[in-house]
């Protein structure tokens, strides 16, 4: 990990492994699927691949309305989805060693098993997230 793609979810910065995007896009017309967890919106066909649509928001337990119609189309081995977030604020390279792992950090933190670390830039740390437990069921 030597780039991070930097977005929001209501006052909170996390970033991401550049190499784990696909691409960004508008959110596309979903369909609903029953009995799935309320975080995930819908499947949404995204050039020709039939992707679920994850609220970043819900999966995390973060309160409010939705931002905007922005997903991340994400990939982590087999495994596709779309991401939505609140805003996209860019990249940042990062040296990997700076990353904070520290459980503690994290721990105030409802759902801190969603993060892998915090690196901390000049604003405020940047969440960094653990993409295969938020795309992990349930």
């Amino acid at each position: 990990m030597d780039t991070l793609i930097i977005f929001k979810i209501a006052d909170e910065l996390i970033g991401i492994d550049i190499k784990m995007v696909r691409e960004v896009t508008e959110l596309p017309p979903s369909v609903p699927v029953p009995k799935a967890p309320d975080f995930v919106l819908g499947l949404a066909n995204i050039r020709g691949e039939v992707v679920p649509i994850i609220s970043l928001r819900l999966r995390l337990g973060v309160g409010g309305e939705e931002q905007s119609n922005m997903i991340l189309v994400v990939e982590e081995g087999e495994r596709i989805a779309g991401l939505r977030v609140d805003s996209l604020l860019g990249t940042k390279k990062i040296d990997e060693r700076l990353i904070n792992r520290n459980p503690e950090l994290l721990s105030t933190r409802k759902e801190k098993d969603f993060f892998i670390g915090a690196y901390e830039t000049e604003e405020k740390p940047v969440l960094i997230l653990n993409l295969s437990r938020v795309l992990a069921g349930g």
